[in-house]
């Protein structure tokens, strides 16, 4: 089991929550117009929930790297609009992690799946 003094174990349950507006940096263009919410962008937003709720309960000179994302992208968000992002740590196995990710904007769901990130040593 990981954990750090102060921080806790790394065990399942832990969650993480991000909140955002939707600015030029998250949207995709393509569609016309202002353009909308890009799928990747909400991609990287859950991993970086996901990763930021763990980071405090492992060992020193640990970290956590993605490799492998399973998400449907179900609604738009224009430019403008707020989201939330949010991951919840399902599963602990070995350096092995599984959370399940949510977006979504005023209530409704943007997008769900699931995401994996393995605990790695961290470049010095």
């Amino acid at each position: 089991m990981y954990g750090v003094a102060g921080s806790g174990p790394l065990t399942t349950g832990i969650e993480g929550r991000l909140e955002r507006v939707v600015d030029e940096s998250l949207v995709t263009r393509h569609v016309g117009g202002k353009g909308v919410f890009a799928t990747p962008s909400m991609i990287m937003l859950m991993e970086l929930a996901a990763h930021r709720s763990v980071e405090g309960h492992l060992p020193e000179g640990q970290t956590t790297v993605g490799y492998e994302v399973c998400v449907r992208h179900l609604a738009s968000v224009e430019p403008g609009e707020a989201i939330t992002v949010t991951s919840l740590l399902k599963e602990v196995r070995d350096n092995r992690l599984l959370f399940e990710v949510t977006c979504t904007h005023d209530g409704q769901l943007v997008g769900s799946g699931t995401h994996k990130r393995a605990i790695v040593p961290a470049f010095s």
